[in-house]
């Protein structure tokens, strides 16, 4: 059976290309790519990747700080309808995440007189209701970020019952079968999209998370294929928002960062993830200290000079 749902079987006529727009802050933009690339790389229609913070919208906070924005990207999906033009299709996806599977499968997904599609939780997952894996019918969702903090003021909404309920769309089906947002799972031929919700182990941040080497994988991939370039992973790690051991192990085509030697595992000693040094309510993060940054670099270089 496909990863979406039986419904999608049927056959839907639908745009293209596919436009997928994903929640983004420049401190995440490593991940985006990875992200583009493992779209790209298994995708049978063109695709369109967009990063929502390169819309430059922008909207008054809300009045009451519990209803503010809890990242500096928790509101951006509500931009979509209007960067569409109020017509079609399209799919919202967090940047925290990575697909196993041809996306036109969700991108055809029927409506059914629905106004927004959303991928159901299993059963035994634990969490709360997500909204980060979305298909958007454009057409009948006249979002405006403006009048939606307008009604988080008013009390006609709460941050809840925006972010977690998704009130302002009149239609939701969650029809979207749990594959396609695979919370900290994975599973080999099943998975078609892999969500690395839980920030402190994310596998740019982190070398703890036990299927990183799947993400590190394609960062290899979208190197050696040509849609990244060592330079620029150099220069996130030089911003300071992923973390130094990344090229050691991109250096060594080395996809369990669990597996480091000393020498690699080191070279994150003082490194702060983005989000630790975030203000409140999604202030936008500070680089690295510069002298942790360029000693790291430093010796990098001369690891690499005395490998070759």
């Amino acid at each position: 059976m496909s990863a979406v749902t039986a419904t999608s079987r049927r056959a839907v006529e639908v745009e293209s290309p596919i436009r997928v727009y994903v929640g983004s802050e420049e401190a995440q933009m490593l991940a985006v790519k990875v992200l583009e690339y493992s779209i790209r790389r298994r995708s049978s229609m063109e695709v369109e990747v967009l990063p929502l913070h390169h819309s430059r919208f922008e909207f008054p906070l809300p009045k009451d700080v519990r209803n503010r924005p809890r990242t500096p990207f928790s509101f951006q999906r509500f931009y979509i309808p209007a960067l569409k033009g109020y017509q079609g299709r399209a799919i919202y996806l967090d940047s925290d995440m990575q697909v196993f599977q041809d996306i036109k499968a969700l991108w055809a997904c029927p409506f059914d007189g629905a106004d927004l599609l959303a991928a159901r939780e299993r059963e035994d997952a634990g969490r709360r209701p997500q909204f980060s894996v979305m298909l958007l019918n454009c057409d009948e969702l006249r979002w405006d970020i403006t009048e939606i903090v307008g009604a988080l003021d008013r009390g006609e909404l709460t941050y809840e019952t925006l972010m977690y309920e998704m009130a302002v769309a009149r239609r939701i089906s969650a029809s979207i079968d749990p594959a396609w947002n695979s919370l900290e799972r994975y599973v080999e031929g099943e998975t078609a999209l892999l969500h690395y919700t839980d920030m402190p182990t994310q596998p740019w941040l982190s070398r703890g998370n036990p299927l990183g080497y799947l993400w590190v994988r394609d960062l290899i991939g979208a190197v050696d294929g040509g849609f990244l370039t060592r330079q620029y992973v150099e220069e996130q790690v030089r911003q300071g928002f992923v973390r130094p051991s990344l090229l050691y192990q991109l250096d060594r085509r080395s996809e369990d960062a669990r597996q480091l030697p000393q020498e690699g595992s080191d070279l994150d000693d003082g490194f702060v993830p983005p989000h630790k040094k975030m203000g409140p309510h999604g202030g936008g993060p500070r680089t690295g200290p510069l002298r942790f940054v360029r000693a790291v670099l430093g010796r990098l270089a001369r690891a690499r000079a005395r490998e070759e």
